[in-house]
């Protein structure tokens, strides 16, 4: 075979040449010897590492006794059947070279692959920091040359890495060249070996059936790719459209277990201080058995959660994996994180016990895992903001604007059910004293725990809304003004209960008008509502007082309820507010 020189613009005198050597990658120096035969394609990083398994699969599907050298960019903790693949490809009588990071651990995993018949592997560690995110591989076989190249980081983040990739033995050759150039400058004790390992793995040809092998895959690679950023676009479409964070994550299990081919995914959302976790899973448990799953998925989501409160780490289970010790179905789980806050989990498992998670597959994951705890801090986010709009800040009750819309959304149902309707309102009597003898702050007190006796007395289709000042309204649905009445003497006698230090035991008048007995429209209920509490104000506070109806307007005063003991009013001109 011819062999390859490099070009006369190339040669450089011998100091600059090793420096250039050492200081580029195999990307660059192909890029600048081929550009005409090379076009570089951009690819996510998973989509690059699957290509690259691509390739070992030739190697280890074929069981050529090929040259494979492989420089493995820099990754944090490497899964099992990783280097149960790395020791695979180590074996058989192959010659093998790995340029590594030092902290991958893999030099351990590599030297015990070997068995006595087999060739040991040489495992190299990155001699500079510009190598440490080299990725490539170059196989060199009598009937299988191919290389393949990029370098992590050379594209953002989002937009991917720009790689290239060639069977054509000239160029797998020249990339050899290199290489002997680069273990010469930079591992002088192994280029002797290396040099004789290529020169008897010399590149000739290329079996085209071999080669299809590889871009029938990689089409079929680019094709899932392309479903799946689908599926993700269609996820961030659904956040955008959408406020309504159920039907959010609904919309994500469902995108993710189209997207992956999977029949259970489950979304853990992790309940706000007392609420509990919610969980959204793909399709419906129309058996025993599917209820049986979901019931274990649930179970699981609880340990994994647990697991990413210490550390927030995606969990790839495999159903052959040594680690777990028995027969489990393949799993994948990644945290929701959003800055450091975990919101919950999102979870896939296949019932194909052969299936492997490729790294494109965990890409998604961790991708819609990001969107959906954005989303849900953005929900977090609008929910207190509309929270905050719709409430007293001082007492959580409703405010008077959303009071209002609460009456007219509460009337609207009370008409198209026939249904009744009451509204009290309540006044907290000398509460200007109050605040006169014992401050603003015991005011404010007070209040607070007029609105603690609200929700432990009101149903929770009751409605308190803080009326202005001290005054409160409360809106009852599907309450006659009999049933109105209890409730609100039962809350009287338990606001005279509350005691406020430098003030004493507060007391309230309370005012009830109900629809359709009493108004027929929002503010002809008010209006009653009001004039009701005025009466009970009059006639001597601490008491309820239920409006009269509308055609006794002008002959009767309102009827009245009091406690047991009245407390007549001090002939002292005191205002009754």
């Amino acid at each position: 075979m011819q062999k390859y020189v490099w070009p006369a613009s190339r040669l450089l005198p011998p100091v600059d040449g090793l420096n250039s050597i050492v200081m580029s990658t195999l990307y660059d120096v192909l890029i600048r010897q081929h550009s005409r035969q090379l076009t570089p394609v951009r690819g996510a990083h998973s989509t690059i590492a699957q290509l690259h398994r691509y390739f070992e699969d030739v190697v280890l599907e074929n069981n050529l006794n090929a040259l494979v050298i492989e420089s493995l960019p820099a990754v944090g903790k490497q899964l099992g059947r990783e280097k149960a693949r790395l020791r695979e490809l180590a074996r058989g009588g192959r010659r093998t070279f790995f340029l590594v990071d030092n902290a991958d651990g893999l030099k351990e995993i590599l030297n015990s692959a070997g068995t006595a018949s087999d060739l040991a592997p040489v495992i190299l560690q990155h001699a500079g920091r510009h190598h440490v995110n080299e990725h490539f591989v170059v196989i060199a076989d009598t009937r299988f040359s191919a290389l393949l190249a990029t370098v992590r980081g050379f594209g953002s983040a989002t937009a991917g890495d720009e790689v290239i990739w060639t069977f054509e033995p000239d160029i797998v050759y020249s990339a050899l060249e290199y290489l002997m150039a680069r273990m010469a400058a930079e591992y002088p004790y192994q280029a002797e070996m290396f040099g004789a390992a290529v020169r008897t793995s010399m590149p000739k040809a290329t079996s085209l059936q071999l080669t299809l092998s590889v871009t029938t895959k990689l089409a079929h690679l680019l094709q899932e790719q392309a479903g799946r950023e689908i599926a993700v676009n269609r996820i961030a479409t659904a956040i955008r459209e959408s406020l309504e964070l159920g039907l959010i994550l609904q919309k994500t299990v469902d995108e993710v277990a189209t997207a992956l081919n999977v029949p259970y995914c489950a979304l853990r959302l992790e309940g706000q201080t007392t609420q509990q976790a919610l969980t959204y899973f793909h399709g419906a448990a129309e058996s025993d058995a599917e209820t049986s799953q979901r019931e274990k998925m649930i179970a699981e989501l609880d340990v994994h959660c647990s697991q990413f409160v210490k550390d927030p780490q995606l969990i790839i289970r495999d159903a052959d994996d040594p680690d777990v010790g028995v027969q489990t179905l393949p799993l994948a789980v990644v945290p929701l994180v959003f800055h450091e806050r975990l919101m919950g989990a999102l979870q896939v498992m296949a019932c194909d016990r052969k299936r492997v998670w490729q790294e494109n597959e965990v890409l998604l994951l961790r991708t819609v895992a990001d969107q959906v705890a954005v989303a849900v801090n953005h929900a977090n986010l609008f929910a207190q903001i509309q929270q905050q709009a719709l409430t007293d800040p001082l007492t959580g009750c409703y405010n008077r604007r959303s009071f209002e819309m609460q009456l007219d959304r509460d009337l609207q149902m009370a008409r198209r059910l026939h249904h009744p309707l009451s509204l009290v309102m309540l006044d907290l009597d000398r509460f200007k004293h109050l605040n006169d003898s014992a401050g603003h702050d015991a005011g404010d007190a007070a209040l607070r725990k007029l609105a603690d006796s609200f929700r432990q007395e009101l149903r929770s289709v009751d409605s308190p809304a803080r009326f202005g000042g001290d005054e409160f309204a409360l809106i009852l649905p599907q309450a006659y003004s009999e049933g109105a009445q209890v409730v609100a003497e039962r809350l009287r006698a338990r606001i005279e209960q509350i005691e406020i230090p430098g003030f004493g035991n507060l007391s309230a008048s309370i005012g009830i008008a109900s629809f359709p007995e009493h108004a027929s429209t929002r503010a002809q209920l008010i209006t009653a509502a009001d004039a009701a509490l005025y009466s009970a104000k009059r006639t001597g506070r601490n008491r309820v007082c239920v409006a009269d109806k509308p055609q006794d307007a002008t002959v009767k005063s309102p009827s009245v309820v009091a406690p047991e003991s009245n407390q007549i009013p001090e002939a002292t001109g005191e205002s009754i507010m």
